[in-house]
């Protein structure tokens, strides 16, 4: 039992000390430029440090963002939630072809360095899979 409580508490202790909330006014301001300029329309903005990097979780038309901004402003990586019907129809394909049995039970787009792609969980009664795939329609191994 002792174990347990141990590992939960490590496990707890680690992920605040990984990312940690981190006010406005610690944000630099070419950051802050940045992620005004590219989502002028964010709400319920809420900044981390990620590593070295600047991660804020936002909200667009009720729709759930994240973005990592490195210190000079540069965009690295935009997170956003889709549904599922806004998928690529070459995506949809490949998830249709290739898993069979399987629903999409969330579905997320990513941009990174000007490319996109797409993470998807999926699930059956007993199993769960996530898959990424470009905008291809490809199943690349990518973690995002």
């Amino acid at each position: 039992m002792i174990q347990k409580f141990l590992l939960a508490f490590g496990l707890l202790y680690s992920n605040l000390i990984y990312a940690q909330d981190t006010p406005l006014k610690e944000v630099p301001s070419p950051v802050i430029n940045s992620f005004k300029k590219a989502f002028p329309n964010a709400t319920d903005i809420e900044w981390e440090m990620k590593g070295e990097l600047y991660n804020a979780e936002f909200d667009i038309n009720r729709k759930d963002h994240e973005v990592w901004i490195n210190d000079k402003g540069s965009i690295i990586k935009h997170k956003r939630e889709i549904r599922t019907r806004d998928l690529p129809e070459v995506v949809t394909k490949t998830l249709k072809q290739n898993f069979k049995g399987y629903w999409v039970d969330d579905v997320a787009k990513y941009e990174v360095a000007k490319q996109f792609f797409y993470k998807v969980e999926m699930q059956t009664l007993t199993k769960e899979k996530n898959v990424v795939l470009n905008e291809k329609g490809e199943i690349v191994d990518r973690v995002l």
